[in-house]
C-alpha cells in the first residue's frame, strides 16, 4: 500500500520524488486549461503534455506481484489503435516506474495487444469495440486509459477528457478494483469524478 504524504519534512527519496510528480500533474492540468484551441490545434504542445500527464499518471498506480512474471519483469504499456501522441510516450522508454522499465507495444491488431499489457491506452477510433472489446482481452491486471465517451462506464478504469477547455479525467474505481490495481488517494483527489459500478458489468 501507499503512504499517504502528510508534511513535508522527513520524507524519504521517493517521497520527494513522488511529490514532485503529483505537483507536475496538477501543472499540467492548469496549464491544459490555459491552452487554446487554436494553439492546441496548430502544435504538438498537446500531445507532448498529454504523454507526460500519462506518464506521471501511472506512477500512481500500484500493481500486484502476480501482475509480472518475474521480479525483474518490465511494465508494459499498450496503445491500440491510433494514439496521436504515442511518439511522445515513447521517450520514456526504458524510464522505471518504481522497480521496473518500461516496455511499449503499439498496434491496430487486437491480437497483438490481448495477451498481456500493465497500461492500455484505447485510441478514440477503436470506440466502437466498447464495451465487448473487454471479453477479447486475456489478463486482468490492466490499468485502461481512454478519451471516448462512456469509457469509464463500458470497462475502462480512466477516462481523459476536455470539458470547457480543462483537461479532467474520471475514474472508475470498480473496474479498478476488479482489475486487483491500487490508485493512490491523492491521484484519486484530483479526479473529475469517481464512479462505481451499480452492477457487475464484467466477468
Amino acid at each position: 500500500m501507499m503512504n499517504s504524504i502528510n508534511t513535508p519534512f522527513g520524507l524519504n527519496s521517493r517521497g520527494v520524488v513522488r511529490l514532485a510528480q503529483l505537483r507536475f500533474l496538477l501543472f499540467v492540468l492548469l496549464l491544459l486549461s490555459f491552452i487554446s484551441p487554436v494553439f492546441a490545434a496548430s502544435s504538438e504542445v498537446r500531445h507532448q503534455v498529454r504523454a507526460q500527464f500519462i506518464y506521471n499518471f501511472i506512477n500512481y498506480v500500484e500493481w500486484p506481484d502476480d501482475a509480472f512474471e518475474t521480479p525483474s519483469s518490465s511494465m508494459k504499456i499498450c496503445l491500440y489503435g491510433d494514439v496521436p501522441f504515442s511518439s511522445y510516450l515513447l521517450s520514456f522508454s526504458g524510464s522505471l516506474i518504481g522497480e521496473r522499465a518500461l516496455t511499449f507495444i503499439i498496434s491496430k491488431a487486437l491480437g497483438d495487444v490481448a495477451m498481456g499489457c500493465h497500461i492500455l491506452y484505447v485510441g478514440d477510433d477503436r470506440r466502437a469495440e466498447l464495451p465487448t472489446f473487454w471479453d477479447q482481452i486475456k489478463f486482468v491486471y490492466v490499468l485502461s486509459l481512454g478519451e471516448q465517451e462512456g469509457f469509464s462506464d463500458n470497462g475502462g478504469v480512466v477516462n481523459i477528457m476536455r470539458t470547457q477547455d480543462k483537461l479532467e479525467f474520471d475514474v472508475n474505481i470498480s473496474n479498478a478494483m476488479a482489475n486487483g490495481l491500487f490508485l493512490d488517494s491523492d491521484l484519486l483527489s484530483l479526479a473529475r469524478v469517481i464512479k462505481r459500478n451499480t452492477k457487475e458489468s464484467r466477468d
